[in-house]
């Protein structure tokens, strides 16, 4: 993610083309990917810095047999914590979460751990969302100020209107239109909603006529430094 050393003005331009914004707030970056060709605007928040940490396992060692002499060892801890996928769009003041649960440490009290966020291409997120999903995939279109629960999965081109709240551990299933607090099911998309050129059945949500990822190429070409 470094950027290009001429790059001035709003925007950071990677050499993959990534476009991340000044002013958004990237943590632990070390554990963060972009594919290339991403948006991530002002007041935008990534934890990269919650990472699951080695976990522990038993290994016998190399001259026994013996399960009871087995030799713990650490594993490397999980390289990433956010995935972003090709042109992935995030809107102003979103929070980009991984996804966590309670367990027992080694000590047998309790800690936090957290899973990967993984976001697949063409993926469009509204103005403040919280997003704490374990995956979203491909030509998903997500409204303003959503809520993604810890551990829900969105599946490939889902349409989620403005102000839904998906439950924690919610699997939401291809094809769908989804709305409301709590969400659920309120219409299925075209066919060609992830592209051929089909508009989507009669949602109504202005999302625009051209498949999801022609407008996601269309918005990433539209954001950058100002000449």
């Amino acid at each position: 993610m470094a950027p290009k050393p001429t790059t001035k003005g709003e925007y950071i331009e990677t050499e993959t083309g990534n476009k991340i914004s000044r002013a958004a707030q990237i943590v632990g970056a070390k554990h963060i990917v972009l594919a290339g060709k991403c948006v991530v605007q002002q007041g935008v928040v990534i934890r990269g810095d919650l990472v699951r940490p080695p976990q522990p396992t038993q290994q016998p060692s190399s001259n026994s047999l013996d399960p009871s002499s087995a030799a713990t060892v650490k594993k490397p801890s999980q390289p990433n914590s956010v995935h972003l996928g090709r042109y992935v769009f995030i809107s102003p003041n979103c929070t980009l979460h991984p996804p966590s649960r309670p367990d027992k440490g080694s000590d047998g009290k309790p800690v936090v751990t957290y899973y990967p966020l993984r976001i697949s291409d063409y993926v469009f997120v509204g103005e403040g969302c919280n997003i704490r999903a374990a995956e979203i995939r491909s030509n998903v279109w997500i409204g303003k100020g959503v809520t993604v629960g810890n551990f829900a999965m969105i599946k490939e081109n889902v349409k989620v209107l403005d102000g839904a709240v998906l439950p924690a551990n919610s699997v939401w299933a291809s094809g769908s239109v989804v709305a409301g607090a709590p969400a659920r099911v309120v219409g299925e998309l075209a066919e060609a909603w992830g592209g051929g050129g089909a508009t989507s059945a009669g949602t109504g949500t202005g999302v625009g006529d051209e498949p999801i990822g022609v407008r996601a190429r269309e918005r990433w070409a539209s954001v950058g430094n100002k000449k």
